[in-house]
């Protein structure tokens, strides 16, 4: 998980425009499984599903993920790595956000 502050508009757009291109595109050969992009009181919240932490280290490493980040003019995040006990997703959720 990322969390990121301050203006959570300002900072879901950059993100949308700049960083999700380039995540959708490197993801699936690092073991990206999904993202959940939320806005919080003070800024945002990324969440992150990845098949292992070498994956999610191996895309952040990526030239074009820096870049993309870069472009975006993005503070520093918060990061805080958590362990999956269960995940359950209904088909419905994904047709909610098209």
């Amino acid at each position: 998980m990322m969390r990121i502050s301050p203006d959570s508009d300002e900072l879901a757009t950059k993100i949308m425009e700049h960083v999700r291109p380039v995540a959708r595109r490197l993801a699936p050969k690092h073991g990206g499984l999904g993202t959940i992009l939320a806005r919080t009181e003070d800024g945002v919240l990324a969440i992150n599903l990845w098949q292992s932490a070498e994956g999610r280290h191996a895309m952040a490493e990526e030239p074009e993920m820096q870049e993309a980040v870069a472009a975006a003019e993005l503070p520093q995040p918060h990061f805080e790595a958590l362990e999956i006990v269960n995940f359950e997703l209904r088909p419905e959720a994904l047709k909610a956000f098209d």
